[in-house]
Formats: structure tokens, C-alpha cells, sequence
């Protein structure tokens, strides 16, 4: 039989070790190996919540340039165009957003990502 784990990296595998001697109201328990490192784990992988944010500032500049490029092309015809399509710019300029935003989710199936896939707006 292989011998997997020694004392050298026992501190990786096990914080404490803790014998139980006696039984009922004579028990008592020693503990004969603890880690040093007992409130020092390791940092937490914070990849997927930098992401999430990185996608959701994106999704911002996303929605604040395309209403924009949309109020531009509005004014552009001159009158009161721009005022008339406005709220439907601001509408079409946060979906595309949205689609966005559903990358910055941590959770989400992979369905509802590709479902607005296909619809120009």
C-alpha cells in the first residue's frame, strides 16, 4: 500500500487533530496537532466577481452609447423627432444593454443567454 500523505504536508491536509481519552464525565480531549494558520486561509478567488463588475460596467457604457448614437441619428431629422423617439431610443438602447448584463451574471443558463440572439434592434 502507497503511503499518500506525510507529516511534511500534513499542515496542508489537516488544520487539527484532536484525541478523545475516557468515556462519560471522565473524557477529556487533547489536541496534539493544530495548523498555524488557523485564520489565515487562503484569499478568496474573487475572477468571477471582477468579471460580473467588468460586464456590468460594460452593459453601462453599452446602454449610454447606443442612446446616443440613437438621440444623434434622431436629431439629425430635425423637428421634433428626437423628443418623440426618445423613449423608445432609451427602450432599445437598455435592451441591448440587458444582453450584456446577462454575461455578468455568476449563474444563468445557457439558454437565456442566446434567446434576444437574432433580433436586430
Amino acid at each position: 500500500m502507497e503511503k499518500k500523505g506525510t507529516i511534511d504536508n500534513m499542515d496542508e491536509l489537516v488544520k487539527r487533530v484532536t484525541v478523545v481519552q475516557g468515556s462519560g464525565d471522565t473524557r477529556r480531549t487533547d489536541v496534539v496537532y493544530e495548523s498555524g494558520q488557523e485564520g489565515d486561509d487562503e484569499k478568496p478567488n474573487l475572477h468571477r466577481l471582477e468579471r460580473s463588475i467588468r460586464h456590468m460596467l460594460k452593459a453601462q457604457v453599452i446602454a449610454a452609447q447606443e442612446a446616443y448614437q440613437r438621440h444623434l441619428s434622431s436629431a439629425e431629422k430635425g423637428g421634433m423627432s428626437w423628443m418623440t423617439e426618445a423613449p423608445g431610443n432609451l427602450m432599445k438602447a437598455t435592451r441591448k444593454a440587458a444582453k450584456e448584463m446577462r454575461k455578468s451574471m455568476p449563474f444563468g443558463s445557457k439558454s437565456s443567454e442566446g434567446e434576444d440572439e437574432g433580433h436586430g434592434d
